[in-house]
């Protein structure tokens, strides 16, 4: 009968490749015919959504959208506050090396820098330089020798092993229909100017076959008001709770989750008093998760016959295996002051902010992140020539994230951003800056685990007996295991243990002398 190895099934994971792709989107963008003339730029506000993403040989197709909105300050009486929308479509290939189209992809799009210039009153020229971080993945199911039969007198030497199962994994959209109402004192709208939205997911924890993930979107208005010449910005918070299905995952597993916003849209109505006080959001995230399960099992590491030669094939796996997350918030507190020159401020009508993290190091069991935020807020001034204005800055911030069991080496995926703006001004040149930011980091370890492939039994060849002493006496060397010298002398573990009288085969030191017997062979669980 020929040899068989027994083999149960992991589902594991292994990173192809990574990739940061750096790219600048240029664009001439015209002024919609029914906005009046560009005077002064004031805000630029770009969000990326991702259209489609595919994974082809050796390299990730990404298609996306960059939705810009542009406030700035009209060439009309009173030089008022005006805002004008616009679309850059972009396609870029990310090469990674080793993808394939069954695998699976995870793109981050991070803005880095919006530069916005007009190149007249009728048009504007934008410059963004984006990032794209990009990883492939591949799941695949890694096969574990547990056992070896065939052969009556087959030795087999198992090892405790320990694997991170990938238990299953799912994405989908999750539409939101909201009807959110404005507070009574506040005015009703003319115009929304620009929406901010962003999910914040506060926690995501495995349940019996589902993922729960709960969170908050988070709806930001600046309007102008319908009976006042006022610019007013309000935000509203709107709890989530959504359930990701992954059929085999259980409560005592461990999970991640990702997040996009793919799309946004407002409505405005009128209340029961003909106010149009009635924001109706139309909100798209794309929501996808995973979960992990840690497997101890024994494996087959060694195997021989006392009476076959046996020739066994080993090769090494390369697999990435989750090590932890963690989430975090951030609350950064800064001023903002005009600069030389600059009219002093009146009102503060909007502040923006776009966090960069520019820096990622491990440490132990630790994770530092550091970063710049880009801050621009918007102004009403009692200057009568120029009575809207901007002031921009930059903001540095630091944070120490705990993921226990991370290490130098290992991958880290680290993504932040603005979850709640406040501001207070201290006078009419400064502003104080109050921004809550959330922050995800996930580690990753790569590693590459030794197993048995294959084995068989080598026909026509036996082991030649004449060779081998009648009786021997060995002095165990450093390195040594009962194993070792059973597997070299053709006999086996228990019956050197019974011949020397040694209780604990485990147990066996430099220096020890045992004896070995040619004729000791092992029938079942019997020494003769």
């Amino acid at each position: 009968m020929p040899l068989e190895l027994i083999k149960n099934q992991l589902k594991v994971s292994r990173i192809i490749g990574e990739n940061v792709f750096s790219t600048v989107v240029e664009e001439d963008i015209n002024v919609p015919d029914i906005n009046p003339d560009l005077y002064k730029i004031l805000a630029p506000g770009a969000t990326v959504q991702l259209r489609d993403c595919e994974v082809l040989n050796d390299k990730v197709a990404v298609n996306g959208q960059i939705l810009l909105n542009i406030l700035y300050s009209a060439d009309d009486e009173g030089k008022p506050l005006h805002s004008m929308d616009a679309v850059v479509s972009f396609s870029q290939g990310i090469e990674i090396q080793g993808a394939r189209p069954r695998m699976k992809e995870s793109i981050n799009p991070v803005i880095q820098h919006i530069d916005c210039y007009m190149i007249n009153s009728r048009k504007l020229g934008v410059k963004i330089i984006m990032d794209l971080y990009c990883r492939v993945e591949d799941l695949f199911d890694l096969e574990i020798a547990a056992d070896v039969r065939g052969l009556t007198d087959i030795q087999v030497l198992r090892e405790p092993g320990s694997f991170k199962q990938v238990v299953g994994y799912n994405k989908d959209r999750y539409e939101f229909n909201e009807e959110l109402n404005l507070p009574a004192d506040m005015p009703a709208v003319s115009k929304i100017l620009r929406s901010d939205c962003k999910a914040v997911v506060k926690e995501e924890k495995p349940i019996e076959g589902k993922v729960e993930v709960s969170g908050l979107l988070g709806l930001g208005i600046l309007y102008k008001a319908e009976m006042e010449d006022t610019q007013l910005y309000h935000e509203f918070e709107i709890p989530f709770t959504q359930y990701i299905e992954i059929p085999a995952a259980g409560r005592n597993m461990e999970c991640t989750a990702e997040y996009a916003l793919q799309e946004c849209r407002l409505e405005v109505s009128e209340d029961i008093n003909g106010e149009r006080k009635v924001i109706h959001a139309y909100v798209v995230l794309g929501m996808g998760a995973r979960v992990f399960s840690d497997i101890e099992q024994e494996i087959v590491v060694d195997a021989y016959s006392p009476t076959n030669v046996v020739d066994i094939g080993r090769n090494m796996f390369p697999i990435s295996e989750f090590v932890g997350k963690c989430r975090s918030n951030i609350v950064v507190k800064e001023t903002l002051g005009i600069k030389h020159g600059e009219p002093e401020i009146e009102k503060v009508c909007y502040v923006g902010v776009l966090p960069v993290v520019n820096e990622i190091r491990l440490l132990d069991d630790k994770v530092l992140m550091e970063g710049i935020m880009e801050c621009t807020a918007v102004y009403t001034t009692s200057y009568s020539a120029e009575p809207m204005c901007s002031m921009t800055g930059q903001i540095p911030f630091k944070q120490f994230l705990d993921i226990p069991g991370v290490r130098l080496g290992m991958s880290c995926t680290v993504k932040c951003s603005a979850d709640s703006i406040s501001f207070t001004q201290i006078n009419n040149e400064v502003v104080e800056l109050r921004v809550l930011l959330g922050v995800y980091a996930e580690a990753v370890k790569n590693a590459e685990k030794k197993l048995v492939e294959n084995i068989e039994a080598v026909e026509g060849v036996s082991v030649d007996f004449g060779r081998i002493p009648a009786i021997t006496i060995y002095m165990i060397q450093k390195g040594d295991t009962l194993w070792s010298i059973a597997k070299r002398y053709n006999t086996t573990v228990d019956a050197l243990a019974k011949l020397n009288n040694i209780e604990n085969p485990s147990k066996i030191s430099k220096g020890m002398q045992i004896m070995i017997l040619k004729n000791i062979r092992a029938v079942g669980n019997n020494v003769i």
